[in-house]
């Protein structure tokens, strides 16, 4: 799991119970009406505006954000694993790439596509639009978490409105109605934190997990014309260059 996510999740998780611990029983806060109103009520709203494909996907692409991936993450290792592959094309052919190890699925197939003969335009424009189909999934995705975070507030509300009803619905024992009002105001904490521990936090995770990937895969798109071109190593590095952060760029003595 990426380990901000885990401390930060984490801490929160923790943090809450801590407080709702202290002084009075956990119990107090855990009430099975109103989480059926802010989780159903969330998930339906949520069914409402997105497609239960879209959702669907959206769930397996958190897991992606948050779990350890063998890809390559680092823009100076694929940097230098773009050399590696642009050397031994020179070298040795193309053919010569099937054998050596690319650990990311996206540049594996380039590579691939490469060794079985494909054009380079044909190359570009298949790993193109498998670029844009990325993008475009990835901000689907954010938005359905997005939806879910603007949706379970206003259900804790309206659960909170749908218990004060009730309390108000019969006022002939005083005594209950402080425990009565508890109760109502519980809805409203499970959507808040529904929303601000879960879904909107994930929402931008999502979103800037997705930018970072898609410009890692321009950056190999980038790399796989330099070696379909057969480019100069050097000049290679110098067109990968902006890609990188300022401070990862690498110095004249490393190439």
């Amino acid at each position: 799991m990426s380990f901000s996510t885990f401390i930060g999740l984490f801490a929160g998780v923790a943090i809450i119970i801590a407080a709702m611990a202290i002084g009075s029983s956990i119990w107090i806060f855990v009430n099975i009406p109103g989480l059926m109103i802010v989780i159903g009520g969330t998930l339906a709203a949520t069914m409402i505006r997105y497609s239960f494909h879209e959702a669907m996907f959206a769930v397996k692409m958190s897991f992606q954000v948050v779990l350890p991936s063998p890809d390559i993450k680092d823009k100076n290792e694929l940097l230098d694993l773009t050399e590696d592959l642009l050397r031994t094309s020179r070298m040795k052919g193309m053919l010569a790439l099937e054998d050596m190890e690319v650990p990311h699925e996206f540049y594996q197939r380039g590579v691939r596509m490469m060794v079985d003969g494909y054009s380079k335009e044909l190359v570009l424009q298949n790993l193109r639009e498998e670029n844009q189909l990325f993008s475009e999934r990835a901000e689907t995705s954010a938005g359905v978490f997005g939806s879910i975070g603007a949706a379970a507030p206003a259900f804790g509300m309206i659960g909170t409105l749908v218990g004060l009803i009730q309390m108000l619905s019969d006022l002939s024992d005083p005594s209950t109605i402080g425990p009565a009002m508890a109760v109502a105001m519980l809805t409203t904490l499970y959507g808040a934190m529904i929303a601000n521990l879960f879904a909107l936090p994930m929402a931008d995770k999502i979103t800037v997990w997705g930018e970072e990937e898609s410009l890692r895969q321009q950056m190999i798109m980038e790399g796989l014309t330099a070696i379909m071109d057969g480019q100069n190593p050097n000049i290679m590095r110098d067109l990968l260059a902006p890609f990188l952060e300022p401070g990862q760029k690498a110095k004249p003595d490393d190439v």
